[in-house]
């Protein structure tokens, strides 16, 4: 039975994490990015935190991830493009980054690569890094598909979720560290 009560934290932190990591993102470091490299996109960020959140929410919530990360994805994706984004291309764009994570964990379990928490397993960053890497080339080709980007445009999306999840998982390291 779906326990509304226990999804309720993991959402509201999904959420914080997101809003904040876009600010960061698309507010803060991608102005300045666009003073050093003018030639890429102005929405291709190199070092998008987001991706961090969202591999990190697939990895602890699975298939619950989708549905908690969709609403911030989705408002996000308005406040970047407004109503005139919500075409059948861009809704696929959104849903290529939120879905791509959560596939690949799951595809990555079939294979025998399980890299979910256990009582038997501890976390361990090199299989979220690798997980990472895969979800982002899913999404590099899915945004690729979708919007018909150019080459240089789909390196800085594969760049920026890479950079962007290694970001969020140092981060993440340095407040456990000082927390405990």
């Amino acid at each position: 039975m779906l326990n509304l009560k226990r999804l309720a934290i993991p959402f509201v932190v999904i959420s914080l994490a997101h809003i904040l990591a876009f600010v960061i993102s698309i507010y803060l470091l991608l102005p300045l990015q666009a003073q050093y490299t003018p030639e890429l996109a102005p929405y291709a960020s190199l070092l998008f935190l987001p991706h961090g959140v969202r591999i990190l929410s697939a990895w602890l919530m699975g298939w619950w991830s989708i549905p908690l990360f969709a609403p911030t994805a989705l408002f996000w994706h308005w406040i970047n493009f407004g109503v005139d984004g919500f075409t059948l291309v861009g809704i696929i764009g959104v849903f290529s980054g939120i879905v791509c994570a959560t596939l690949t964990f799951w595809a990555l379990s079939l294979v025998g690569m399980d890299f979910r928490l256990s009582a038997a397993r501890k976390a361990n960053w090199r299989d979220v890094m690798l997980a990472g890497c895969i979800a982002s080339t899913i999404n590099t080709f899915g945004m690729g598909w979708a919007f018909e980007h150019n080459l240089a445009t789909l390196v800085g999306y594969f760049v920026g979720d890479v950079t962007g999840l290694f970001a969020c998982m140092f981060l993440l390291m340095l407040f456990f560290k000082a927390t405990r």
